[in-house]
C-alpha cells in the first residue's frame, strides 16, 4: 500500500530542527514524507527546502486545513493509497508513525487517530486547561456521532485515501481552510458505519510551562474545531454507496 505522510509547517523555526533530526534518526515509516510550507515567514522555508523531503510551497498561510487539501490532491493525483498526518511542532513523535499506520496496513481499520490517553500513550507537560477540556470535547463528539472516544482532538492520523474518492461533500470549501477540515472529515467518518475507525496510543509531548505550545487561539480556535462536528452531523452529506474501501 503506497503511503504518504503530510507534515504542514507554519513558522516553526524553533521546533522544526528537532523534528527533522528525529525523522532522520530512523528509517522513514512511509514511502513519502510530504512537507507543506504553509506560507512560512520565519526561516522555516529554508529548513524545508534543504530537508531532502518532498515539499509544496504555499505563498500565503490560509490555514492548516488548506494545506491538508493541497496535500490530499497531490497524493490522489499520484496514486497513493494511504495518507497520514503528523505535526511539525515536535508534539508528535516521528518514531510512532508506523504505529499509527499499522491498523490500516493490516486491514484492521480504515481510519486511525492517535490517543494520548489510551494505555501505552503519554502526555508529558500537558497543560491543565487541555487536560480538563479534552474530556468535554470527547463528550460533545459522542453526543453528535455516537462514538465514545478517548482523545477526539489528537491530530496524529492515518486513513485510506479511497475514503476521499467516495466523498459526496465538497471538502475544498473555504470555511474548512483552518482547523475545520480534519475535524469535518473525521466527523463524516465516525457518522458512516461502513468505515472502521480506531484509536491507537501515541505520545503528545508539550514544552515546559511558559513556552509556546499551540497556535490555537482561545475561543476562536476551539470554535473552529467544534463547528465541523455540528455541520457534519446535520448537513445531510456523506460517502457514496458501496465500495468505500
Amino acid at each position: 500500500m503506497k503511503s504518504v505522510y503530510l507534515m504542514p509547517v507554519y513558522n516553526q523555526v524553533e521546533e522544526f530542527p528537532r523534528v527533522l533530526d528525529e525523522l532522520k534518526a530512523a528509517p522513514l515509516a512511509c514511502d513519502t514524507l510530504l512537507i507543506v510550507n504553509n506560507g512560512c515567514t520565519d526561516g522555516s522555508a529554508k529548513l524545508i527546502h534543504s530537508s531532502g523531503y518532498d515539499y509544496i510551497d504555499i505563498p500565503k498561510n490560509l490555514g492548516v486545513g488548506y494545506s491538508y487539501m493541497v496535500a490530499l490532491d497531490w497524493a490522489l493525483e499520484r496514486g497513493y493509497e494511504l495518507f497520514g498526518t503528523i505535526a511539525s511542532n515536535g508534539k508528535m513523535l516521528p518514531s510512532e508513525m508506523a504505529r499509527v499506520m499499522e491498523p490500516v496496513l493490516t486491514g484492521r481499520a480504515d481510519y486511525v487517530t492517535g490517543s494520548r490517553f489510551l494505555p501505552g500513550g503519554a502526555f508529558p507537560n500537558l497543560p491543565r486547561f487541555r487536560r480538563g477540556s479534552i474530556p468535554m470535547v470527547n463528550s460533545f463528539v459522542q453526543l453528535l456521532t455516537g462514538h465514545k472516544l478517548s482523545d477526539a482532538t489528537c491530530g496524529y492520523r492515518a486513513f485510506r485515501l479511497s475514503i476521499m474518492k467516495h466523498a459526496q461533500f465538497d471538502w475544498h470549501k473555504p470555511w474548512l481552510y483552518t482547523y475545520g477540515f480534519e475535524y469535518y472529515l473525521y466527523a463524516k467518518v465516525l457518522l458512516d458505519p461502513r468505515i472502521r475507525s480506531v484509536e491507537v496510543p501515541v505520545t503528545m509531548r508539550y514544552p515546559e510551562a511558559g513556552k509556546r505550545y499551540s497556535k490555537i487561539k482561545p475561543f476562536k480556535g476551539w470554535y473552529e474545531m467544534l463547528k465541523p462536528f455540528v455541520v457534519a452531523r446535520f448537513d445531510g452529506t456523506g460517502f457514496a454507496d458501496g465500495g468505500i474501501v
